[in-house]
C-alpha cells in the first residue's frame, strides 16, 4: 500500500475508530514527517470536495466533469481514491476559485471573560467551548471550524468532521482536532494542551506531535522548551470543578492563574516567586479559604494588605 493510500485509509476510518486505533493513528503520524504531510494533503483534498452554496447559473465557474473510475480488485477503494485526489480536486478547485469564494465575509466574534467568570459557547457546527475566567477567544461565525485562544484557558468539545478539521490557534501554535475533547491554557508564552478524548495534532517549535487521550504537552516559547507528559483524562478540564493540576509551575505562575481564573488578588514576594510546585490542588474560589490553605501547602507565610494577599517564604522577615 502506498503512502497516499495509507493516508486515505486512516482518513476514512476516522469516522468510527476505537481508542486503540486512535493510538495506532497517532503512532503512524509520528513515525515520519512524510506521514503527516500525506495525511494533511488527503484531508485538504477531502475538504475541497465539500459542496459550496448553490449559485445562479450565470455566476458559476466552469466545472470539470470527472470520469467515472471502475472499481478495482481492492473493493473499489483504489480507483475511487485516485479520482478523489485528481479529478475530484480539480472540480472542487474550479468551483471555489470562482465568484462563490468572493461571497465569503468574515463575522468575527470575541468572547472575553472577566477574572472569576466562566462562559459556555455553542458554535453552530455542534462544537461546544467552556471558557475559564480571564480568557479571550476569537472566532469567525461564518467559519466555526477555526478559532484563536489569545489568553486564558478553555475546554473544547469538538464535533469531528473529517472533511473540515477544527483548528485552534494560540500564539504560534496551531492545534488540529481529530475527534476530540481537549483543554488548552495560554498564559503569556506558556501553552499547555491536554487531551481527554480522541486526538489532536500540533507542531510546537517545529516538532510534529500527536496527542491522544491521557497525553499532554507543556510548551515554554520563551525558553524554546517543550515536554510531553501523561495526565489523567478524567482531570482534563478539572479547573471547572476547582482542580489545578500543577506540573513544576512556579508560585508566581500559580498566583497569576488564581487571579485570572478566580479573581483573587495575590502578590508573591522574594525568592518564593520562582519556587516550583507539583501536585493537584483543589480551590473553592473563596480567597479567604484558598490562600491560607495554599500557603500552608507550599510552606509560605501570608498576610493581607489593601485587599491583596501577600505570599512570601515563611522563613523570611516581613
Amino acid at each position: 500500500m502506498t503512502l497516499e493510500q495509507q493516508a486515505i485509509d486512516w482518513h476514512i476510518r476516522q469516522r468510527d475508530m476505537s481508542a486503540a486505533e486512535w493510538e495506532a493513528f497517532a503512532t503512524w503520524l509520528e513515525d515520519s514527517p512524510a506521514h503527516a504531510r500525506a495525511y494533511d494533503a488527503v484531508a485538504m483534498a477531502d475538504a475541497l470536495l465539500v459542496a459550496p452554496e448553490p449559485v445562479e447559473a450565470q455566476d458559476a465557474a466552469p466545472m470539470v466533469e470527472a470520469e467515472t473510475v471502475a472499481a478495482n480488485d481492492n473493493g473499489g477503494r483504489g480507483g475511487w481514491s485516485r479520482w478523489w485526489l485528481m479529478g475530484g480536486v480539480a472540480a472542487a478547485v474550479a468551483l471555489v476559485a470562482g465568484p462563490v469564494a468572493l461571497r465569503y465575509r468574515p463575522d468575527i466574534q470575541v468572547e472575553q471573560t472577566r477574572p472569576g467568570e466562566t462562559r459556555q459557547i455553542a458554535l453552530n457546527d455542534g462544537t461546544r467551548i467552556e471558557l475559564s475566567g480571564g480568557s479571550r477567544l476569537r472566532y469567525d461565525r461564518n467559519d466555526t471550524r477555526t478559532a484563536t485562544l489569545e489568553q486564558g484557558q478553555a475546554l473544547f468539545h469538538v464535533r469531528h468532521d473529517p472533511a473540515a478539521p477544527f483548528e485552534l490557534k494560540s500564539g504560534t501554535v496551531s492545534i488540529r482536532d481529530m475527534g476530540t475533547v481537549f483543554d488548552v491554557r495560554r498564559q503569556g508564552q506558556r501553552l499547555d494542551v491536554a487531551v481527554a478524548e480522541g486526538a489532536v495534532s500540533l507542531a510546537p517549535l517545529g516538532q510534529r506531535v500527536a496527542l491522544t487521550a491521557g497525553q499532554a504537552i507543556r510548551l515554554d516559547e520563551a525558553r524554546h522548551e517543550v515536554s510531553r507528559v501523561t495526565v489523567d483524562p478524567a482531570m482534563v478540564g478539572g479547573w471547572r470543578n476547582g482542580y489545578l493540576d500543577l506540573d513544576g509551575e512556579t508560585v508566581g505562575t500559580i498566583a497569576a492563574r488564581l487571579q485570572s481564573a478566580y479573581g483573587m488578588r495575590i502578590a508573591v514576594e522574594g525568592p518564593l516567586v520562582d519556587r516550583s510546585i507539583t501536585g493537584l490542588v483543589r480551590v473553592t474560589g473563596d480567597a479567604d479559604k484558598d490562600v491560607p490553605r495554599l500557603a500552608k501547602l507550599i510552606g509560605a507565610g501570608w498576610h493581607q494588605s489593601g485587599g491583596t494577599w501577600i505570599l512570601r517564604a515563611s522563613n523570611e522577615d516581613r
